[in-house]
């Protein structure tokens, strides 16, 4: 939960703390011993012998008011509120920028939850299974077809219970999660399946209840679908056959089988079977990682922007109702900005499409690099972009916005001299939740009007909130 008014959404420092766990990103250096500065400005001094801070704090010197050759600059409609934050280290490349860095809907406790549900409906119908073998061995008893006693059956029925009830508590606690060579969790319960099963066989004795159980490991190999290939079923398998070879040899030695050889054929033939399933189940484990890839490859498409990777108006559109069901819920602020480049058409009809587009996938970089890593940034339009500022209240966002604005303004472009000034500049409209709007069409629509009065009052400007 996210304490209102500041701090990162639980989500991301869940992921955080995973990933330095996983070794995926370095630990992050230790604390300096002056307090830090607040997150997005929030009024702290820096120390007095601290150097001018740049844009976000890196430690560059500030840009002078007035660039050589550029015109006298309008002033911002707000002035600077609060101490410029230094700058957050510079995250790795995500292959979706913009996206995967961003909170999802349900967030990885939820997809940890569903998947551990999934697991453990699956064991107990599994089980299920079993106890209906165990009923077709009772059966076979009642009806005077096996020689297992009632003592027999019980111990089967409670070595089932104690089996399952592992297999089912293992995932319910989560230590299926460092099973490495289980990823999906499928050789253990098969494994303890394949346990079970040889040791019905033992107990009921007769050729029909073997049969009947061998019969049931296919049942069982029905629960790895797409999940396991050749070698998965093949190993498996083997381990069932070798499960039976063992009863059998088991019953040999008590003289309650008429001929071992004969059930080696059985054993054989039943491998062989199996093998044939294992080159049907992988072809539908190849066909379920093409489709997972290709589902992978059209949500990229469907919520990417192709030129500057940023996410598309779609997926800014639900982030920015996600997070404002998250502050309803837990309390908090957010700014919501929209970025329109100043004279776009004129750099393009001049330069030609490919310089507008990639002077658009370089300004997208620029803007990219100087945002938090829960700040969230899209591509809304040709030159338009919008950007999310998380538990950020509006005089924050403005100064984030004016600060941001001065940088590009002062950066250096391909071919920017061409552009009225001299200089690329951006106009930005800001509103802020709740202050401008409870809906996302509340707040989008007052961004909008700010962006139009920058625009009106001479670009190259910040308005709102």
């Amino acid at each position: 939960m996210t304490p209102p008014g500041g701090g990162e959404p639980e989500w991301l420092s869940i992921l955080r703390k995973r990933e330095r766990r996983e070794g995926l990103v370095p630990a992050p250096p230790d604390p300096p011993s002056a307090p830090p500065l607040g997150p997005y400005g929030a009024g702290e001094a820096a120390p007095p012998s601290a150097p001018p801070l740049g844009p976000y704090g890196a430690g560059e010197a500030a840009p002078p008011s007035v660039p050589p050759g550029a015109p006298e600059p309008v002033p911002p409609v707000f002035p600077a509120h609060g101490q410029e934050p230094p700058r957050l280290p510079a995250e790795p490349p995500s292959p979706m920028p913009g996206i995967l860095e961003t909170p999802t809907a349900g967030g990885p406790g939820h997809k940890a939850e569903e998947r551990r549900r999934t697991r453990t409906n699956g064991i107990l119908l599994a089980t299920a299974g079993l106890v209906f073998a165990l009923l077709v061995v009772l059966g076979l008893k009642i009806l005077a077809l096996s020689p297992i006693s009632y003592v027999e059956w019980t111990l089967a029925l409670v070595a089932t219970a104690i089996v399952q009830l592992v297999v089912w508590w293992i995932p319910h606690q989560s230590l299926d999660e460092h099973l490495r060579w289980d990823r999906h969790y499928t050789y253990t319960p098969m494994l303890a399946a394949a346990l079970l099963l040889s040791l019905y066989m033992y107990l009921a004795v007769e050729a029909v209840a073997r049969l009947l159980i061998l019969m049931s490991w296919f049942v069982a190999l029905l629960f790895t679908a797409g999940l396991v290939g050749f070698v998965e079923v093949a190993v498996l398998s083997g381990a069932m056959t070798a499960g039976y070879l063992i009863a059998a040899r088991l019953l040999a030695t008590r003289g309650l089988l008429p001929s071992f050889a004969f059930e080696v054929i059985v054993a054989g033939v039943f491998f062989g079977i199996c093998v044939f399933a294992a080159v049907v189940f992988q072809r539908l484990h190849q066909e379920r990682r093409e489709a997972r890839l290709l589902k992978r490859e059209l949500t990229e498409q469907a919520l990417t922007d192709p030129l500057t990777g940023l996410a598309n108006r779609r997926e800014f559109e639900r982030i920015m109702l996600a997070e404002l069901d998250r502050i309803r819920r837990y309390g908090g602020s957010c700014t919501v900005a929209m970025i329109d480049v100043d004279y776009f058409k004129n750099y393009n009809d001049t330069l030609g499409h490919p310089a507008g587009d990639a002077l658009l996938k370089e300004l997208a970089a620029v803007i990219r690099i100087q945002l938090r890593q829960s700040d969230f940034f899209a591509r809304v339009g040709g030159e338009e972009f919008a950007l999310v500022m998380v538990n950020t209240p509006g005089l924050d966002g403005l100064d984030v916005m004016e600060r941001l604005r001065r940088h590009i303004h002062t950066h250096r472009f391909s071919d920017e001299d061409i552009q009225p000034g001299g200089s690329l500049t951006i106009s930005a409209g800001l509103a802020s939740f709740p202050e401008n709007g409870s809906t996302y069409e509340e707040l989008i629509g007052h961004a909008d009007e700010a962006l139009y009065v920058a625009k009106n009052r001479g670009r190259n400007r910040v308005c709102g909130p």
